[in-house]
């Protein structure tokens, strides 16, 4: 017991003991902490860039690589040409995995409600989803329907172009939306709606 107070008497006159601080001087030069500025370092490396003539060139690169992918956007992989008709149908319900309020705080729809976004749509277009590349189906696709009632999707080709030949308005599957949502898998294929379904048709064409 002796030994625990001599050790603690120890202690807390080692910290009452008044700490006193002693300049030694400097030693070696002292230098500002100074970080390059990375707006300055990019205007100073485009700078070089344009004295070398990069910049304009990496424009050019730029402005030809959109330019292509506008006129021939990458095309939707995997899908075949249709050999046999084949009619199939799409619901397009989804099923609310929260509730769903308004901005007041009142539910307008509950988990696992079932909605069908077709009773509240009016859309009542054909989709056609074909390949651009092939003759037979561009001209299969043009001759179903009008601008109006017809929408002309491409998973291949080059729209602007056949916009251009045939004066009618060719939109594109980019990323293949289109055809996941509806489960396409051979060309050419018509949608159209079949409340409260959408229906697909796989058209065989002829030689």
């Amino acid at each position: 017991m002796d030994r625990k107070l001599a050790l603690l008497a120890f202690l807390i006159t080692a910290l009452s003991t008044p700490v006193s601080a002693k300049d030694y001087g400097t030693y070696g030069a002292l230098f500002p902490i100074i970080e390059p500025s990375i707006l300055d370092t990019i205007n100073q490396r485009l700078e070089e860039m344009k004295d070398l003539g990069e910049l304009e060139q990496m424009q050019d690169e730029f402005e030809a690589t959109t330019r292509a992918y506008v006129n021939r956007p990458k095309p939707v992989l995997g899908l075949q040409k249709t050999d046999a008709y084949r009619a199939f149908e799409v619901d397009l319900s989804i099923t609310v995995e929260t509730d769903l309020a308004d901005q007041n705080g009142r539910i307008f729809a509950r988990r696992g409600t079932v909605v069908n976004p077709l009773a509240y749509s009016r859309f009542n277009k054909a989709i056609i989803v074909f390949d651009g590349d092939d003759p037979a189906q561009v001209a299969f696709a043009l001759s179903e329907g009008n601008e109006l009632d017809t929408l002309l999707v491409l998973v291949d080709g080059e729209p602007l172009e056949l916009t251009r030949i045939h004066g009618r308005r060719f939109w594109f599957d980019q990323q293949g939306v289109i055809t996941n949502k509806f489960q396409i898998e051979r060309l050419p294929s018509v949608i159209t709606r079949a409340d409260p379904v959408m229906l697909v048709e796989e058209i065989p064409l002829g030689e």
